[in-house]
């Protein structure tokens, strides 16, 4: 919410300034569809364990 906030003060335009940013957060959040979330974490393990992978098929060579 920090970052929001920081950003809709540096672009200077009074309008942004009114936006009530932790409604707006919510509002966007909520117009996902419920599995977005488990695809975020299912994407991140595998994103994770490739990594990981990879690294230790580097050391083991």
């Amino acid at each position: 919410m920090k970052s929001v906030r920081a950003a809709f003060r540096r672009k200077g335009d009074p309008e942004l300034l009114r936006v009530d940013v932790p409604a707006f957060l919510a509002a966007a959040e909520g117009a996902f569809p419920a599995w977005t979330r488990v695809l975020q974490n299912v994407r991140h393990t595998v994103v994770f364990g490739g990594s990981a992978l990879a690294l230790t098929a580097a050391a083991l060579v």
